[in-house]
């Protein structure tokens, strides 16, 4: 027994989920990156067209049916739960693409984090398709400028998953780092 990280991972999933569930474990991945996601969507959450409950169960869904391959599809199709386009007005507003990148980014990182939990009958995904969740402290690090993770179109998502790419590759990255696509920068610099 690794007592180390059966705490860690217990802290992280919460003692009261089954870790010998796998379905149990991935719920709770989704739940986890649905409260990463609510640090900027508590601020509009009153607004989103479906509940908690909805989108983590949509979300949910769309990655079990696509079998956990990573897709900006996924994303689209997810930011119509939380609003047709944006969420509040002048400066303070969300968009639906924003809020569904971190979601889905997040469920494929905590997913590919337990996955040992996860894929125990079942090959572990190919999380090689993977995109870099978008936060403030990753694109600072990115040196991104104007763009705020929670306001992101779909045109400025695609840009700075371009200068992921184009910073990863100028790296050597290890054997692990190099299955990850840009999901491995979210490791090198969170």
């Amino acid at each position: 027994m690794d007592w180390k990280r059966n705490f860690l991972e217990s802290s992280l999933l919460r003692r009261s989920t089954n870790k010998n569930n796998p379905n149990e474990v991935q719920a709770r991945c989704v739940d986890l990156a649905y409260s990463d996601m609510m640090t900027a969507g508590r601020y509009y959450s009153a607004s989103f067209l479906n509940d908690k409950k909805k989108i983590c169960s949509a979300t949910n869904s769309a990655i079990t049916e696509s079998n956990f391959v990573f897709s900006r599809k996924i994303i689209e199709d997810i930011s119509l739960l939380f609003c047709d386009n944006t969420i509040g007005n002048g400066n303070r507003y969300a968009t639906g693409f924003g809020l569904a990148q971190k979601l889905i980014n997040m469920t494929f990182k905590y997913l590919y984090v337990f996955s040992d939990l996860i894929f125990i009958d079942k090959p572990i995904p190919d999380f090689s398709s993977c995109d870099c969740p978008l936060d403030s402290i990753i694109i600072k690090k990115a040196h991104i400028k104007d763009c705020v993770w929670s306001k992101l179109t779909e045109q400025q998502y695609l840009e700075c998953q371009a200068k992921i790419t184009e910073l990863l590759n100028a790296n050597s990255l290890d054997l692990e780092l190099s299955k990850l696509g840009n999901l491995a920068y979210d490791f090198i610099n969170w």
